[in-house]
Protein backbone atom coordinates (compact mmCIF):
# COMPACT_ATOMS: atom_id res chain seq x y z
CA UNK A 1 0.00 0.00 0.00
CA UNK A 2 1.27 3.57 -0.97
CA UNK A 3 0.56 4.86 2.43
CA UNK A 4 1.92 5.14 6.19
CA UNK A 5 -1.21 4.87 7.60
CA UNK A 6 0.28 5.80 11.25
CA UNK A 7 1.76 9.06 10.07
CA UNK A 8 -0.44 11.36 8.85
CA UNK A 9 1.30 14.87 7.28
CA UNK A 10 -1.39 16.82 8.60
CA UNK A 11 -4.66 16.72 10.60
CA UNK A 12 -7.48 19.38 10.64
CA UNK A 13 -9.61 19.20 13.51
CA UNK A 14 -13.10 20.73 12.17
CA UNK A 15 -14.15 22.73 15.01
CA UNK A 16 -17.73 23.74 13.07
CA UNK A 17 -20.47 21.91 14.73
CA UNK A 18 -21.72 21.84 11.37
CA UNK A 19 -19.25 18.87 10.54
CA UNK A 20 -19.27 17.65 13.71
CA UNK A 21 -20.72 14.33 12.34
CA UNK A 22 -18.91 14.43 8.97
CA UNK A 23 -20.06 11.79 6.19
CA UNK A 24 -18.67 11.60 2.79
CA UNK A 25 -15.65 13.47 1.54
CA UNK A 26 -14.82 14.87 -1.84
CA UNK A 27 -11.76 16.68 -4.21
CA UNK A 28 -13.51 19.47 -6.00
CA UNK A 29 -12.20 20.91 -9.14
CA UNK A 30 -10.65 24.16 -7.04
CA UNK A 31 -6.89 22.55 -5.56
CA UNK A 32 -7.22 22.26 -1.56
CA UNK A 33 -10.87 22.62 -1.83
CA UNK A 34 -13.45 19.77 -0.51
CA UNK A 35 -17.04 19.03 0.03
CA UNK A 36 -18.35 17.70 2.53
CA UNK A 37 -21.74 16.55 4.25
CA UNK A 38 -23.24 15.54 7.91
CA UNK A 39 -25.81 12.58 7.87
CA UNK A 40 -28.43 14.51 9.00
CA UNK A 41 -29.15 17.54 6.77
CA UNK A 42 -29.21 17.89 2.59
CA UNK A 43 -26.48 20.70 2.95
CA UNK A 44 -23.14 20.53 1.54
CA UNK A 45 -19.90 22.36 2.74
CA UNK A 46 -16.88 23.51 0.89
CA UNK A 47 -13.95 23.35 3.36
CA UNK A 48 -10.30 24.63 2.62
CA UNK A 49 -8.09 21.57 3.75
CA UNK A 50 -5.11 24.15 3.69
CA UNK A 51 -7.18 26.47 5.51
CA UNK A 52 -7.32 24.89 8.82
CA UNK A 53 -11.28 23.44 7.63
CA UNK A 54 -12.74 26.69 7.34
CA UNK A 55 -16.11 26.72 5.62
CA UNK A 56 -16.08 28.79 2.07
CA UNK A 57 -19.44 28.06 1.65
CA UNK A 58 -22.99 26.39 2.13
CA UNK A 59 -25.24 24.91 -0.11
CA UNK A 60 -28.84 23.62 1.04
CA UNK A 61 -30.76 21.28 -0.94
CA UNK A 62 -33.03 19.64 1.49
CA UNK A 63 -33.90 20.36 4.89
CA UNK A 64 -34.04 16.81 6.38
CA UNK A 65 -32.26 13.65 5.34
CA UNK A 66 -29.64 10.72 6.12
CA UNK A 67 -27.08 11.92 3.56
CA UNK A 68 -24.21 10.25 3.24
CA UNK A 69 -22.21 10.94 0.04
CA UNK A 70 -21.31 13.91 -2.12
CA UNK A 71 -19.44 14.65 -5.22
CA UNK A 72 -18.72 17.02 -7.35
CA UNK A 73 -18.77 15.96 -11.74
CA UNK A 74 -17.75 19.04 -14.06
CA UNK A 75 -20.36 21.94 -13.02
CA UNK A 76 -22.62 19.87 -10.92
CA UNK A 77 -22.62 18.62 -7.36
CA UNK A 78 -24.24 15.04 -6.32
CA UNK A 79 -25.12 13.67 -3.11
CA UNK A 80 -27.07 10.65 -1.90
CA UNK A 81 -29.28 9.07 0.45
CA UNK A 82 -28.64 5.78 2.72
CA UNK A 83 -31.81 4.24 0.65
CA UNK A 84 -29.44 5.32 -2.65
CA UNK A 85 -32.02 8.56 -3.98
CA UNK A 86 -29.61 10.35 -5.42
CA UNK A 87 -29.96 14.30 -5.72
CA UNK A 88 -28.48 16.46 -8.06
CA UNK A 89 -27.78 20.31 -8.16
CA UNK A 90 -26.65 22.33 -10.55
CA UNK A 91 -26.26 26.12 -10.34
CA UNK A 92 -25.10 25.53 -6.79
CA UNK A 93 -23.35 28.78 -7.00
CA UNK A 94 -26.76 31.15 -7.34
CA UNK A 95 -29.61 31.79 -5.49
CA UNK A 96 -31.57 28.80 -7.81
CA UNK A 97 -29.82 26.21 -6.99
CA UNK A 98 -31.55 23.53 -10.15
CA UNK A 99 -32.00 20.09 -8.29
CA UNK A 100 -33.36 17.20 -9.38
CA UNK A 101 -33.82 13.81 -7.95
CA UNK A 102 -33.64 10.37 -9.21
CA UNK A 103 -35.00 7.10 -6.93
CA UNK A 104 -33.43 4.26 -6.65
CA UNK A 105 -34.53 0.82 -6.92
CA UNK A 106 -32.26 -0.21 -3.64
CA UNK A 107 -33.88 -0.88 -0.86
CA UNK A 108 -33.40 1.07 2.87
CA UNK A 109 -31.58 -2.08 4.46
CA UNK A 110 -28.67 -1.50 1.42
CA UNK A 111 -27.90 1.48 3.33
CA UNK A 112 -26.00 3.53 0.84
CA UNK A 113 -22.68 5.41 2.79
CA UNK A 114 -20.58 5.70 -0.04
CA UNK A 115 -20.01 7.90 -3.47
CA UNK A 116 -17.78 8.82 -5.68
CA UNK A 117 -16.79 9.58 -9.48
CA UNK A 118 -15.79 6.98 -11.95
CA UNK A 119 -14.52 8.73 -15.24
CA UNK A 120 -13.99 5.92 -16.78
CA UNK A 121 -17.50 4.39 -16.76
CA UNK A 122 -18.54 8.24 -16.21
CA UNK A 123 -20.49 7.21 -13.42
CA UNK A 124 -21.17 7.64 -9.90
CA UNK A 125 -20.02 4.60 -7.56
CA UNK A 126 -22.91 3.52 -4.72
CA UNK A 127 -21.02 1.27 -1.90
CA UNK A 128 -23.83 -0.29 0.55
CA UNK A 129 -22.88 -0.73 3.85
CA UNK A 130 -25.37 -3.25 4.35
CA UNK A 131 -26.36 -5.73 7.57
CA UNK A 132 -22.86 -4.91 9.62
CA UNK A 133 -23.34 -8.90 11.39
CA UNK A 134 -23.94 -10.23 8.15
CA UNK A 135 -21.27 -12.25 5.77
CA UNK A 136 -23.03 -11.46 2.78
CA UNK A 137 -20.78 -10.03 0.00
CA UNK A 138 -20.94 -6.58 0.37
CA UNK A 139 -21.93 -4.68 -3.05
CA UNK A 140 -20.76 -1.44 -5.14
CA UNK A 141 -23.56 -0.39 -8.00
CA UNK A 142 -22.88 2.57 -10.72
CA UNK A 143 -25.04 5.41 -11.19
CA UNK A 144 -24.84 6.14 -14.91
CA UNK A 145 -24.44 9.77 -15.23
CA UNK A 146 -26.32 9.79 -19.41
CA UNK A 147 -28.79 7.13 -18.60
CA UNK A 148 -29.50 8.59 -15.29
CA UNK A 149 -30.16 4.63 -14.23
CA UNK A 150 -28.67 2.45 -11.49
CA UNK A 151 -26.62 -1.05 -12.73
CA UNK A 152 -29.22 -4.06 -12.08
CA UNK A 153 -26.26 -5.77 -10.92
CA UNK A 154 -23.23 -4.72 -8.71
CA UNK A 155 -20.14 -3.72 -10.34
CA UNK A 156 -17.77 -4.89 -7.83
CA UNK A 157 -18.05 -6.86 -4.58
CA UNK A 158 -16.46 -7.65 -1.76
CA UNK A 159 -16.37 -11.13 0.38
CA UNK A 160 -16.21 -10.04 4.09
CA UNK A 161 -14.49 -13.28 5.41
CA UNK A 162 -12.03 -12.55 2.79
CA UNK A 163 -11.26 -9.29 4.40
CA UNK A 164 -11.21 -11.36 7.86
CA UNK A 165 -8.27 -13.65 6.02
CA UNK A 166 -6.61 -10.90 5.09
CA UNK A 167 -6.60 -9.09 8.59
CA UNK A 168 -7.66 -11.54 11.59
CA UNK A 169 -9.61 -10.36 14.08
CA UNK A 170 -8.29 -8.82 17.23
CA UNK A 171 -10.72 -7.71 19.39
CA UNK A 172 -12.82 -6.04 16.56
CA UNK A 173 -16.28 -4.79 17.74
CA UNK A 174 -17.59 -5.85 14.26
CA UNK A 175 -16.97 -9.25 12.83
CA UNK A 176 -17.31 -7.69 9.26
CA UNK A 177 -16.50 -5.21 7.16
CA UNK A 178 -19.26 -2.44 5.94
CA UNK A 179 -18.42 -0.06 3.42
CA UNK A 180 -18.94 3.18 4.78
CA UNK A 181 -16.71 5.33 1.95
CA UNK A 182 -15.23 4.89 -1.58
CA UNK A 183 -12.72 6.60 -4.02
CA UNK A 184 -11.19 5.65 -6.82
CA UNK A 185 -7.23 6.43 -6.97
CA UNK A 186 -6.28 9.10 -9.87
CA UNK A 187 -2.87 7.52 -10.39
CA UNK A 188 -3.21 3.28 -10.35
CA UNK A 189 -7.30 2.93 -11.07
CA UNK A 190 -7.52 0.95 -8.12
CA UNK A 191 -11.05 1.48 -6.01
CA UNK A 192 -10.37 2.35 -1.89
CA UNK A 193 -13.08 1.57 0.54
CA UNK A 194 -12.82 2.20 3.89
CA UNK A 195 -15.43 0.51 6.55
CA UNK A 196 -16.47 2.61 10.36
CA UNK A 197 -16.66 -0.98 10.79
CA UNK A 198 -14.14 -2.57 12.25
CA UNK A 199 -11.96 -0.17 11.14
CA UNK A 200 -10.43 -1.35 7.82
CA UNK A 201 -9.59 0.10 4.21
CA UNK A 202 -9.51 -2.39 1.47
CA UNK A 203 -8.62 -1.47 -2.25
CA UNK A 204 -9.84 -3.45 -5.38
CA UNK A 205 -8.60 -3.70 -8.72
CA UNK A 206 -10.55 -1.73 -10.83
CA UNK A 207 -10.95 -4.12 -13.56
CA UNK A 208 -11.21 -7.39 -12.08
CA UNK A 209 -12.42 -6.26 -8.27
CA UNK A 210 -9.68 -8.59 -6.82
CA UNK A 211 -8.61 -7.53 -3.51
CA UNK A 212 -5.46 -5.78 -3.73
CA UNK A 213 -4.74 -4.50 0.17
CA UNK A 214 -6.69 -4.93 3.23
CA UNK A 215 -5.47 -3.18 6.24
CA UNK A 216 -6.46 -2.42 9.67
CA UNK A 217 -6.98 1.62 10.03
CA UNK A 218 -5.94 2.96 13.33
CA UNK A 219 -8.58 3.57 15.45
CA UNK A 220 -7.12 6.13 17.84
CA UNK A 221 -6.37 8.15 14.59
CA UNK A 222 -9.57 7.72 12.64
CA UNK A 223 -12.34 7.01 15.73
CA UNK A 224 -14.95 6.53 12.87
CA UNK A 225 -13.64 6.39 9.37
CA UNK A 226 -16.30 7.28 6.91
CA UNK A 227 -15.53 9.79 3.69
CA UNK A 228 -12.20 8.89 1.36
CA UNK A 229 -10.87 11.04 -1.00
CA UNK A 230 -7.84 11.70 -3.42
CA UNK A 231 -6.25 15.03 -4.40
CA UNK A 232 -4.55 14.72 -8.01
CA UNK A 233 -1.04 14.17 -6.73
CA UNK A 234 -2.62 10.81 -5.17
CA UNK A 235 -2.80 11.98 -1.55
CA UNK A 236 -5.18 10.34 0.39
CA UNK A 237 -7.38 12.34 2.67
CA UNK A 238 -9.67 10.47 5.20
CA UNK A 239 -12.55 11.90 7.29
CA UNK A 240 -13.60 10.87 10.33
CA UNK A 241 -16.02 11.89 13.19
CA UNK A 242 -13.50 12.39 15.80
CA UNK A 243 -13.54 11.22 19.54
CA UNK A 244 -14.24 15.21 21.47
CA UNK A 245 -17.07 15.89 18.90
CA UNK A 246 -14.93 17.41 16.20
CA UNK A 247 -15.29 15.70 12.60
CA UNK A 248 -11.57 15.05 11.48
CA UNK A 249 -9.68 15.29 8.13
CA UNK A 250 -5.98 13.39 7.90
CA UNK A 251 -4.08 13.54 4.88
CA UNK A 252 -1.62 11.13 4.30
CA UNK A 253 1.35 11.01 1.46
CA UNK A 254 1.24 9.36 -1.61
CA UNK A 255 4.39 7.14 -1.64
CA UNK A 256 4.52 6.71 -5.78
CA UNK A 257 6.00 2.82 -6.81
CA UNK A 258 9.44 2.89 -7.37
Amino acid sequence: LPYDLENPSFVINLVSEDLKEISGLSPTDSAGIYLAVNDERGEIFFIDGAGGGTILRKVLFREKGDFEGVEMVGKCLYATKSNGDIFEIGCWDTDSPKIVEYKSPLKKTDDVEGLCYDVKRFALLLACKQNTDSAGLRRIFAFDLKSKQLSANPVYTIDPEAVNRLVPLDGDKNPYISPSGIAIHPKTGDVYVTSSAQKRLVVLDYQTGAIRFAVRLNKKLLPQPEGIAFDEEGNLYLSSEGKKGEGLVLKFDYKAPK
